[in-house]
């Protein structure tokens, strides 16, 4: 496990909205995340996240970096299974970094290392997602916090349609075919979606002996520019953008992102799944704790008469 540290030169940072802008949109390959900035901010409080928390960022990127530091977080280590990561650095960005080079499907950490894990859009480039998450279970002593496609009836729709497609293509061909899928390869990856119910699952399966809770919050983020658009030519959002052109699919796009996520039955059919899952240390009722073991509770014998 390679272990780094950076001090990026210090500089002023102004959370105000303009400011947020330009730098979820610093980096040249990765999406815009201002929207997401918003929906992290949002619930804080409801997930009951405190900013000073030890943060491991899996498949991590300086993006990140800039995301939780605009939230409020400090103490944010970045980890990737690939070593280049310092080349990547936006070098105004203050705050102090850690490096890891880690495995998201093997993270070769002790049980309850930093008290938040968080991945952002990677789970689905993973060969088994389910595995990455389990791993991010492990290595958190208080909170997991993701943002993966979500899996909704009107995305199972507009992928049957042709408006999405099931593999992600389009971010291979971004990345000159040589990075951008599974495990960052060049061949594309299947994007695997999420919900509420998938993950309140997985983690019954992993932590059954403790009380666990889920915040979910689907949305709608159609964060693409234009580039993006010209790579989808997979599915029929190319054969509209060549009528209509991108800029004003664009416009509509933003517009109808506004108004699905004002009307909460629309918000949870969205493209988007943000969850925050918070560890208890509380045993299930059925449960009980002695000798350091813990062991199914005695049955209680109904009283007489």
């Amino acid at each position: 496990m390679n272990e780094r540290r950076y001090k990026i030169a210090p500089r002023t940072m102004e959370k105000t909205p303009s400011r947020t802008k330009q730098l979820m949109k610093s980096a040249g390959s990765e999406k815009r995340r201002d929207q997401f900035l918003a929906v992290l901010r949002q619930h804080l409080k409801t997930c009951h996240l405190d900013t000073s928390e030890k943060v491991l960022v899996v498949g991590g990127s300086w993006q990140d970096a800039e995301v939780l530091h605009c939230a409020g977080f400090q103490d944010i280590t970045l980890s990737n299974f690939r070593p280049e990561l310092e080349e990547d650095r936006d070098p105004g960005l203050c705050l102090k970094v850690r490096r890891l080079t880690l495995d998201a499907e093997r993270i070769e950490l002790e049980e309850g290392s930093f008290d938040c894990v968080f991945a952002h859009e990677v789970l689905h480039h993973c060969r088994s997602p389910h595995k990455a998450l389990c791993e991010m279970l492990r290595v958190a002593r208080k909170h997991i916090l993701l943002l993966e496609p979500n899996d909704s009836l009107s995305m199972r729709v507009l992928t049957w349609a042709g408006f999405s497609f099931p593999y992600e293509i389009f971010s291979v061909v971004y990345h000159e075919c040589m990075a951008g899928g599974v495990r960052d390869t060049g061949i594309p990856n299947f994007i695997y979606r999420w919900n509420a119910n998938e993950v309140r699952k997985t983690v019954s399966s992993y932590l059954a002996e403790y009380a666990f809770f889920v915040y979910a919050y689907p949305h709608w983020d159609f964060n693409v520019d234009a580039k993006h658009l010209s790579l989808r030519k997979e599915t029929r959002i190319g054969a509209i953008t060549s009528v209509i052109g991108s800029s004003t699919f664009l416009i509509l796009l933003r517009a109808a992102q506004i108004a699905f996520n004002a009307i909460p039955i629309l918000r949870q059919q969205g493209n988007k799944f943000f969850c925050c899952i918070e560890k208890t240390e509380k045993l299930q009722p059925w449960l009980t704790a002695g000798n350091s073991k813990i062991k199914l509770r005695s049955r209680i014998q109904p009283e007489a008469g």
